[in-house]
């Protein structure tokens, strides 16, 4: 069997505390840049949270760091933002806001979404 790379979608919708999820989300993507696939990160729902610039949980903190300095590729839903009353000026820097048409572009062009 061949390897192929592929486009992965992390689909992070879970809050950065209080349960794993969103942190197996960004150890995820960090593994898929050693697996030679081009991940892309989109934060919808409460998953937005993990976005801001205050947030200070040191293993995302750590991951975030690692999938920057692949380029990797971090969205987040605007009207998710919208909806948590978050303005773009409180995200760390190098955020994308995708709005709807953007995010049905992300879920087109990625073969693979994993959901966290």
């Amino acid at each position: 069997m061949e390897f192929t790379e592929r486009s992965v979608l992390l689909l992070i919708r879970s809050k950065p505390f209080g349960a794993i999820y969103n942190f197996e989300g960004w150890r995820a993507s960090v593994g898929m840049f050693g697996m030679d696939h081009e991940p892309m990160m989109l934060f919808m729902g409460d998953g937005v949270l993990s976005v801001l610039k205050g947030m200070n949980d040191l293993p995302i903190r750590m991951f975030k760091m690692t999938f920057q300095s692949f380029d990797g590729r971090i969205c987040v839903s605007k009207k998710s933002l919208e909806s948590h009353n978050i303005t773009p000026d409180e995200l760390i820097d190098g955020v994308e806001i995708l709005d709807e048409a953007g995010i049905g572009k992300a879920f087109v062009e990625n073969e693979i979404v994993l959901t966290f």
